[in-house]
């Protein structure tokens, strides 16, 4: 089989996730006790009264079951949801997988995180943006939270918990992501067991915080390629998937074989982006395609989410990446990557437009390793090469 028809075939038909997401990240509550310059949700102290009840919180849950996907508890803080163990009980019950990103804060103790353990939780999201407290805690708008974040890490570790470390990727902390590697390396292994580099999608609180250029994205993703072949854990990026496109150029360029690329294929995540392989369920039921897209095509109180994801127009159009536009548009590698809808969205007010982070031009030359296995240069300063 030639490039071009693993970028056109088969594959293709399988990043089209137009049956069921793979995940479906609900949004408990808006309500949480730090205040992150980063937020989403632009998250308040206190929770809304039109949040989801128990009894909708079931259905959506029994909607998950039925599409036999992942269900991602979110927020704000889903610990001030005073029904939480009792909805992460139903869901397992019923045998639907859950994981959890609570915030770092005291409602998290000792005792919730052995609850977890012993409902069947797959994972704990924790949160950390730099290397020191010094940053995290400045990110995180709440002294201690850096502190509290390695405590719930040994708690975790304590109940063999999985963990999923979640980093923003910023201008700020892009200079100290090689740091905050060694410190996972070193001292949170186990249980971490996957590395999660968010790449900022300027809305919520989100724009007031810088971005980098999208020829730093790039050199962060050589970098990323090369930790990724010696991590303790697995790396992977969100609201990235242009980095897909730079592990096949690179896989390519290092004489990989169209049958070994297929082999990766699901591990990488092809095809999966907003609307396609994740849908986002807010506090008060609305569907959005992703959390940082947030962009109504439903509400859970209205219809079933199964229906909405399957049936949106909006969505069904998301799904498709032939009506993306500009470079996007005539991108050899659209079906795979696609880039990030959302950021499209909030810096271009067009969810089709191009992604702005991404630095590929569609005439680029193929990727030389003694290019791309520099460190970036955001990172080279002070910090060891890796």
């Amino acid at each position: 089989m030639s490039v071009a028809a693993f970028l056109a075939g088969d594959l293709v038909r399988g990043c089209v996730y137009s049956a069921a997401p793979r995940n479906v990240y609900w949004e408990m509550t808006v309500a949480c006790e730090l205040a992150c310059k980063h937020c989403r949700a632009s998250a308040i102290p206190r929770r809304d009264p039109l949040e989801l009840s128990f009894e909708e919180g079931c259905s959506l849950i029994r909607d998950v079951k039925e599409m036999g996907s992942m269900l991602i508890l979110t927020g704000g803080d889903p610990m001030l949801r005073p029904d939480l163990f009792e909805l992460i009980a139903y869901a397992r019950s019923i045998g639907v997988p859950v994981s959890i990103t609570p915030s770092a804060t005291p409602s998290l103790t000792r005792d919730a995180v052995r609850r977890f353990k012993e409902l069947g939780v797959a994972a704990l999201g924790i949160s950390l943006d730099g290397p020191a407290a010094e940053l995290h805690d400045s990110f995180r708008g709440v002294r201690g939270t850096f502190a509290r974040s390695l405590e719930i890490l040994a708690w975790a570790r304590e109940f063999r918990l999985p963990v999923q470390v979640n980093t923003t990727v910023t201008l700020s902390t892009l200079p100290h992501l090689g740091d905050l590697y060694r410190l996972l390396s070193e001292r949170a292994v186990p249980p971490v067991r996957r590395w999660s580099l968010f790449l900022l999608v300027p809305v919520g609180r989100g724009v007031e915080l810088g971005l980098p250029s999208a020829e730093q994205v790039e050199d962060l993703w050589a970098w990323v390629y090369e930790i990724a072949r010696e991590a303790p854990f697995h790396v992977g990026t969100v609201e990235a998937p242009h980095y897909r496109r730079y592990w096949i150029q690179r896989r390519l360029a290092e004489g990989a074989t169209v049958a070994e690329l297929e082999r990766g294929a699901r591990a990488a995540g092809l095809g999966i982006r907003d609307g396609n392989g994740v849908v986002f369920v807010s506090h008060r039921g609305e569907v959005y395609p992703a959390g940082f897209l947030p962009y109504p095509v439903g509400n859970v109180r209205e219809r079933p989410l199964s229906e909405i994801y399957r049936d949106s127009q909006a969505l069904v159009a998301l799904r498709d990446m032939n009506r993306l536009k500009g470079k996007c548009g005539s991108f050899p590698y659209r079906w795979v990557c696609g880039g990030s809808r959302a950021r499209a969205f909030a810096m271009t007010g067009d969810p089709f437009g191009p992604d702005p982070l991404c630095a590929y031009e569609p005439a680029s030359p193929p990727l030389s390793s003694a290019r791309d296995a520099r460190t970036p240069g955001a990172l080279r300063s002070g910090l060891a090469e890796w």
